[in-house]
């Protein structure tokens, strides 16, 4: 396009602009189009082959696309950001609806500040592997959606594949109903990390597809799944996945405000699983009646951290399965916290002896119905007092001892 005088206005009526296979193509416009009002109608932008080009919008360019409906972006080489640097701190394409991106190996983020896409219904991201974020400023955590703010209401498709990079993934979305399809290819997500679900109202799990590619994912938090019945699907009617652990760096699992939860699988696992998870909270399960299965709790032996809150139907942390003496060891569990279980009786019902050589803090209230802590033996050399308060704690020679008081004072 030719230098802009600052008079008039270029190419007012463009809706569609394709540009192929245009390699010497270093920039759209030459000069920032501050005050112009340039290609201001457009709704559709295909980009295919330019390997020239490093960005694709000047941050003021994009204030005068209102009407931008679709992006697509495929096999341009040298493309780093679509949006150049710049002091613009926010950046809205407020009727963005697609966005897809293909073959482009060296882009690295969307832009440098906070981007915002209110109406953006489908994402495609495929085979960008130095691709770090999509929305937030440069930084050194690799992330996909790491903005706070609630940028993607509308999206409803998303598709990534071959982004080797890619080690964090936050949707806040209502209406996701999977996370991705069952045949994406096997090396998806080999390096993700954090996976963070919030405000969906149509996931119903997590499916044996997605389990196996998450080998490197450190921490998962699901929040607002209203139709999340189970976490983890090993039951689906896919093919045979061979699955050898499940999540095996998983670190920290935090579950809240899930109103249809009934368990954390549908069918108890085979292999082994969680064998590095460190902390698990679990707050507002409504309908959630026990944790985990006797013979899945000797998985757990790096657990440190253990909160349950306000989960209404809970009545047993560990299900009680008809065993005699059974030995149950948590080696590294530290803290213990249960507030606000009103049906909760005990942390388990079955006979036998129960280890925990490192727990120092427990904290409890508003337990009414446990009666004590667990049946048989306890062992917690560490224990030295029950916190009901900050400020108030309880100690009589033992945890069972000291539940048992609590539950015939309550006014204490």
């Amino acid at each position: 396009m030719p230098d802009e005088d600052g008079h008039g206005k270029y190419f007012p009526m463009i809706k569609r602009l394709s540009l192929t296979e245009l390699h010497q193509l270093a920039c759209i416009w030459n000069k920032d189009p501050t005050g112009i009002f340039v290609l201001e109608n457009l709704q559709i932008m295909h980009i295919k082959s330019c390997s020239s080009l490093k960005y694709l919008f000047t941050p003021s360019a994009t204030r005068k696309l209102h009407q931008l409906n679709e992006l697509k972006l495929e096999e341009c080489e040298m493309l780093e950001t679509i949006i150049d640097n710049g002091d613009i701190k926010t950046v809205e394409f407020p009727t963005l609806s697609r966005v897809e991106l293909k073959s482009l190996t060296r882009l690295i983020g969307f832009y440098s500040h906070h981007v915002e896409f209110p109406k953006l219904k489908t994402l495609m991201i495929e085979k960008c592997p130095m691709l770090e974020e999509f929305t937030t400023k440069f930084a050194n955590i690799d992330a996909l959606f790491s903005t706070k703010r609630e940028s993607f209401t509308e999206l409803n498709e998303i598709m990534i594949d071959s982004c080797d990079k890619l080690k964090e993934i936050c949707i806040i979305n209502k209406d996701l109903q999977e996370l991705w399809h069952y045949n994406c290819p096997p090396k998806s997500f080999c390096k993700l990390e954090i996976l963070t679900l919030s405000n969906n109202k149509l996931l119903s799990s997590i499916s044996s597809s997605m389990i196996i590619r998450f080998k490197n994912l450190k921490k998962l938090t699901l929040d607002k799944c209203e139709l999340l019945i189970e976490v983890f699907n090993l039951e689906d009617d896919k093919p045979d996945y061979n699955i050898q652990e499940i999540l095996p760096q998983l670190k920290a699992l935090t579950l809240s405000s899930l109103s249809k939860l009934t368990c954390l699988w549908n069918k108890e696992p085979q292999v082994p699983f969680f064998s590095n998870l460190v902390s698990i909270y679990i707050a507002h399960c409504g309908i959630l009646k026990s944790l985990f299965s006797l013979s899945s709790v000797k998985s757990l032996g790096k657990l440190k951290l253990l909160k349950l809150h306000n989960c209404e139907k809970i009545e047993e942390v560990i299900s009680n399965e008809k065993y005699e003496n059974v030995f149950i060891s948590f080696p590294l569990m530290e803290c213990l916290v249960l507030k606000d279980l009103p049906k909760l009786v005990n942390f388990c019902q079955q006979n036998g002896t129960f280890n925990w050589p490192n727990l120092q803090m427990v904290r409890v209230r508003s337990i009414p119905c446990m009666e004590t802590f667990s049946r048989g033996n306890l062992n917690t050399p560490l224990l030295r007092s029950v916190h009901i308060t900050f400020t108030k704690k309880l100690w009589l020679g033992n945890l069972n001892k000291t539940i048992s008081y609590m539950h015939n004072n309550p006014g204490m």
